[in-house]
């Protein structure tokens, strides 16, 4: 069988899986779909597919097996209500929207239609975490930290209102880490840094350049910037453990993202790319550094169980990144109103 695809959006995070499933047996980008029709002739000239400034029209003429849906944080809800209507297994790109009432929503059309999703979490896929868990799940975990720290990009990303911030928008990758690896949080509670001087010089739109804006658009909201500079979080995990998080993007000078987690026999840090452990073996440290396969483990296995219609072997439900978009925006109103957030709080 091969899997005719759809995708709704054509930047740069949306040309990446596409890139991936090349490498994924018994695929067909068959259409692409963007606002700006330029950036869709693109991805669909570099493929072979029928290129659409419409997803509307893209999803009432192609007869596809599936959809990737990779668009802009503030563009969530009705291209997903769309595909659910047409009854199509989709994948959908991190955060899943700006508000929880929105994300249970088609949370609930999915669970309804019996649509099969995946979220874009690919870290989770990684063949070390397999490992990291086995580990983990026969040890006492004593606490854990993580961090993610780099860059501000520009356009969309830089207001709170287009992008839900730092911590809904990037690193909701290492929040999501933590509960695929601990399991879910029982409170948050944060503070948040602002007043930081930013300029056009100190911003790069390159990326949003790239994705579903055009180069001029994504300039738009540069000195209109309102996101938080950095954010600390302390999580407390269902499980007992203990948790701090920090993320920052007033970090030009680097990319520096880790999840470290302190347990009784060894010690964990895992990163995009690999996982390193220390541990005493006859008394003294030893440290092993384990690389991960980065293969396109995610599309290998949303495409495997379009074709079968067996998605028990995703990580990553609609339904789960809920949780994870949840944890994000809890944290938020935790920094807004310094008070500590119950999670059931929010639900």
């Amino acid at each position: 069988m091969t899997v005719r695809i759809g995708f709704i959006g054509a930047g740069g995070n949306a040309n990446w899986h596409m890139d991936m499933l090349k490498d994924v047996p018994g695929t067909d980008i068959t259409a692409v779909s963007d606002l700006v029709f330029e950036k869709a002739e693109e991805a669909a000239a570099k493929h072979g597919a029928q290129a659409y400034a419409s997803y509307k029209q893209m999803l009432a003429k192609e007869k596809l097996d599936c959809c990737y849906i990779s668009i802009p944080a503030y563009l969530h809800g009705d291209p997903e209500m769309e595909v659910i209507q047409h009854g199509l297994p989709f994948f959908v790109e991190k955060p899943l929207a700006l508000s929880l009432d929105m994300a249970q929503d088609i949370a609930s059309r999915v669970e309804k239609n019996n649509i099969g999703t995946c979220v874009g979490y690919q870290i989770r896929y990684l063949d070390v975490m397999d490992q990291a868990r086995k580990m983990l799940a026969d040890t006492f975990i004593n606490a854990v930290q993580g961090h993610y720290v780099c860059g501000c990009i520009g356009g969309w990303y830089t207001r709170m209102a287009l992008s839900g911030g730092q911590i809904t928008e990037q690193a909701t990758h290492m929040l999501d880490l933590m509960r695929f690896l601990l399991g879910d949080v029982q409170w948050v509670s944060a503070s948040k840094r602002e007043g930081a001087t930013v300029t056009a010089d100190t911003l790069d739109g390159t990326a949003l350049g790239k994705g579903s804006v055009s180069s001029e658009a994504a300039g738009l909201q540069m000195h209109e910037y309102d996101i938080w500079d950095a954010t600390t979080l302390l999580v407390q995990f269902k499980s007992g453990v203990p948790g701090t998080f920090v993320c920052s993007c007033q970090c030009n000078y680097t990319f520096d993202v880790l999840l470290d987690i302190f347990t009784t026999d060894f010690r964990l840090k895992i990163d995009f790319e690999k996982m390193e452990i220390t541990r005493k073996v006859d008394g003294e440290t030893k440290v092993e550094l384990v690389e991960a396969d980065l293969s396109p483990k995610v599309d290998a296995e949303f495409i495997n169980a379009v074709k079968t219609g067996d998605f028990s072997r995703i990580r990553s439900s609609y339904a789960d990144g809920v949780k994870s978009l949840q944890l994000s925006l809890a944290a938020i109103r935790a920094a807004r109103t310094g008070s500590v957030v119950a999670l059931e709080e929010t639900a």
